[in-house]
């Protein structure tokens, strides 16, 4: 994700690169960046609001180690950033915990693994068998 010091144009990236992840694994996101909280941060908020990211999520990391000769793409890394711990320069919070269980379809259909498409349960439709068609 590139980096910038405007924040809404920060904002855009991290939206942007949140969205292209391959198999639409985040349909949509809402991403807030605030950078005059404090004079040495930002804050980012990042609320997954698609259909396909409903309900409890694994937690975002920040992977701030370099990639260097050999490895693609080469960053130089973000020395200045901590993580996971209320007492260095970043961290990371959970407003809503998530439960780390990833269920096919939502648990509303069965997925042809060859596809990687589902079939929902009567009821539900959509790629993730998120959208309610009808009580049942």
């Amino acid at each position: 994700i590139l980096w910038s010091t405007t924040d809404s144009t920060l904002k855009g990236y991290i939206e942007d690169a949140l969205k292209k992840l391959p198999n639409k694994v985040i349909d949509d996101v809402v991403v807030s960046v605030d950078s005059t909280v404090n004079s040495n941060g930002v804050v980012i908020e990042v609320t997954f609001t698609g259909a396909a990211v409903q309900g409890k999520q694994h937690k975002l990391e920040i992977m701030q180690d370099p990639c260097g000769e050999g490895c693609t793409p080469r960053i130089t890394g973000l020395t200045n950033i901590r993580t996971f711990s209320a007492t260095t320069l970043s961290t990371v919070e959970i407003t809503t915990t998530g439960s780390h269980n990833s269920y096919e379809c939502g648990r509303r259909g069965k997925c042809d693994f060859n596809t990687g498409l589902c079939t929902c349960f009567a009821g539900y439709t959509g790629e993730t068998c998120s959208i309610l068609t009808a009580l049942v």
